[in-house]
């Protein structure tokens, strides 16, 4: 191989004599070795280029041609350490921002019920109800078998109203004091507590308990899960209502819901401070 200077156009044996030609003639300084170095450059970029050609992503596995390794990364299910971390790290996140997002909603929820902002509630006076419709079959067949129990349906019936949020608008009564004859009850028309006689009122509600209860009973006449000994008692309980009105076990049954709602008192409290702000 013949190496030319590029000043005169004479050809030496070696690189070395025309970089010793070109500093004693030309007066230039060489910089040696300056072609091997970009030549060698250029072939470890191309032998890098290949190997990683011939490598595959996944597992890290060399191929003797890239073709193979196309072949194989195809199939290949193995999931590179970095890659894995990094999905992993991923989900970590994402579960992060749904727990995060789980705890404030649920906080929200929590300090609502607790401030009495309950917003948007439209309360339902007494008559206009609508409890059979949120109560699931399971819910209406513990309600009718309550007498196995020793358990009036209608009380039940209240306890739950008062004691589960999804009945919230169709708790309509405040009782704050026992010792007083009155209680409050909503009034559909001017959209707030007003003073009703309690006496009357808790039999008002009794009342349309009881027909919630005929009414769920009628609904569930064909149900099979309603045994025979449960059906009569039912039957009894509904047929009876009218005659047992004023006898001292309807007082107790009476007494016992008067306490029912007087408990929920300070929620009641919040419940009509929100629903009135509204009006």
């Amino acid at each position: 191989m013949e190496y030319k200077c590029n000043y005169c156009n004479k050809n030496y044996a070696s690189y070395q004599s025309r970089c010793n030609h070109i500093r004693k003639y030309h007066k230039v300084t060489v910089v040696e070795n300056v072609v091997d170095v970009v030549e060698d450059v250029v072939v470890n970029v191309v032998q890098e280029n290949e190997f990683n050609n011939k490598e595959c992503k996944k597992c890290n596995k060399i191929f003797c041609d890239r073709i193979y390794r196309w072949r194989h990364e195809k199939k290949c299910k193995y999931e590179n350490k970095n890659d894995k971390i990094e999905k992993l790290a991923n989900k970590v996140n994402e579960l992060e921002k749904i727990i995060k997002n789980t705890k404030l909603n649920n906080i929200n929820k929590i300090n609502n019920i607790n401030n009495g902002t309950i917003n948007n509630i439209h309360i339902n006076g007494v008559g206009t109800e609508e409890v059979i419709d949120k109560l699931t079959e399971k819910e209406k067949l513990d309600l009718l078998t309550n007498l196995l129990f020793k358990e009036i349906p209608h009380v039940e019936l209240i306890r739950k109203i008062f004691n589960n949020d999804k009945f919230i608008e169709d708790r309509n009564t405040i009782i704050s004091n026992l010792q007083t004859k009155t209680c409050l009850a909503y009034n559909n028309e001017s959209h707030k507590f007003e003073a009703k006689n309690k006496n009357e009122h808790i039999d008002n509600m009794i009342y349309y308990r009881h027909k919630d209860i005929r009414n769920i009973y009628n609904e569930m006449y064909d149900n099979k899960k309603i045994k025979a000994n449960s059906r009569k008692l039912i039957e009894e309980y509904i047929e009876q209502f009218n005659n047992f009105k004023n006898t001292e076990l309807y007082k107790k049954h009476k007494e016992e819901i008067i306490y029912i709602i007087y408990n929920c008192k300070e929620l009641m409290k919040k419940l009509k401070d929100d629903v009135e702000l509204e009006v």
